[in-house]
């Protein structure tokens, strides 16, 4: 019986072991190493508004909204060799080629009247932020800032087609937001974040000499698939 109940707790001895071992075995296959370059392609969703005035008093404001594709290419750090265990920091650089317009309108006062017909687009931007997050198991949660460079079109064009105008600049301004990056090998991880952007206040050219004062407000929500070099 004594003979029985050892060899029980032997074995279970063994089972710990073996599936301590395996436990060990497995996180030094799957452990990550995240100081390196990587690629990456998103899919990105804007929301939020552009608000104007000319110089008259008449408003000219646009609702906002849009899907657009992102490439980006960015470098993580880790800081543990620092003495911040766990953290990672990193930088991004990120082009993005928008294909929207400013859809919808907030109010009736959108064009100084029916006659006119108010466009605005977003053409293109890039965006160079800052990150830091800390690492739990295949999960990097992180928070992030940044700058971006937008070039805008402000349009008001007449309905019979007379009088059209309008001005492209490009705009500066910052952003700021949380994401989150799954890591699902040592190669390839997929992340997803939310943004806010405020551009800087801008001085747009429209119809027929009129000047409109312009300020830009969106958030962003993205998915992003990166490849690790």
């Amino acid at each position: 019986m004594k003979l029985i109940k050892q060899l029980k707790l032997s074995t279970l001895q063994v089972i710990i072991s073996l599936i301590f071992l395996n436990t060990q075995i497995s996180f030094a296959q799957n452990k990550i190493n995240y100081e390196v370059p990587y690629v990456g392609v998103g899919i990105q969703s804007l929301d939020g508004g552009v608000n104007g005035n000319y110089e008259d008093g008449y408003i000219h404001s646009r609702d906002i909204d849009g899907q657009s594709m992102e490439f980006h290419i960015g470098y993580n750090k880790d800081l543990t060799q620092y003495g911040f265990n766990n953290y990672i920091a990193g930088v991004e650089l990120s082009y993005s080629d928008h294909d929207f317009l400013f859809n919808g309108v907030k109010s009736k006062r959108d064009c100084p009247s029916a006659d006119w017909n108010c466009k605005s687009s977003i053409n293109y931007s890039w965006t160079a932020k800052t990150k830091l997050g800390l690492k739990y198991d295949n999960l990097l949660p992180n928070l992030f800032i940044g700058y971006t460079n937008n070039q805008i079109t402000i349009k008001t064009d007449q309905k019979d087609g007379t009088g059209a105008g309008g001005t492209t600049k490009t705009v500066e301004g910052v952003l700021y937001g949380v994401g989150v990056d799954y890591y699902l090998d040592s190669n390839s991880f997929i992340g997803f974040s939310f943004h806010e952007t405020q551009m800087n206040k801008e001085n747009f050219k429209v119809d027929t000499g009129h000047i409109i004062s312009t300020k830009l407000k969106y958030n962003t929500a993205k998915l992003t698939y990166n490849y690790r070099f």
